[in-house]
């Protein structure tokens, strides 16, 4: 529960000028998890929610979600094990994801609303991990989806792509 006090705002009375009284409320949660529950496999979630709105604003925006806010739903989840015995001993997977609900990026009456669909990401890994080195193949963006991300703005981001890793140990 976070209210935002002394925001600059336009004058109402002269748009040359501003004044320094608006206010910003917001409230929401934040949740993480990071556990490991059996040796090897490792576990990271969180989750967010947050309502934004300008109490005391401009006319223009007053009561509406800033586009300063992000979207009001977001989640991630990385899961992971490696293999702790055996002839396959060091090898390990991952898979997990990122969630993002829409977003106002433009919100007010003279400009109307445009949002940025929600979208959901998903990666994945494999690894081998010796005492001496690692090699890691990672993909993310596994379904090639088309997305983007902003605040205020519209910045596409990466379709599908891989990654190769080798780390020496000493």
């Amino acid at each position: 529960d976070i209210t935002v006090k002394d925001l600059v705002r336009p004058y109402p009375t002269n748009p040359n000028f501003s004044v320094q009284d608006g206010t910003q409320i917001s409230r929401g949660v934040e949740a993480e998890i990071i556990a490991s529950p059996v040796r090897g496999f490792n576990v990271v979630a969180g989750f967010t929610y947050n309502d934004s709105e300008m109490n005391k604003a401009d006319e223009d925006v007053q009561g509406r979600r800033p586009a300063t806010a992000m979207s009001p739903y977001t989640a991630n989840l990385w899961m992971s094990y490696q293999l702790y015995q055996g002839k396959l001993q060091g090898l390990g997977f991952g898979f997990g994801g990122n969630y993002a609900s829409d977003n106002l990026i433009l919100n007010s009456v003279f400009y109307n609303e445009f949002t940025l669909p929600a979208y959901t990401v998903l990666n994945a890994a494999v690894f081998y991990d010796h005492e001496k080195f690692r090699i890691g193949l990672k993909a993310d963006n596994m379904t090639n989806e088309h997305y983007w991300i902003g605040y205020t703005t519209m910045t596409p981001q990466k379709l599908r792509s891989f990654t190769a890793s080798l780390s020496i140990k000493f």
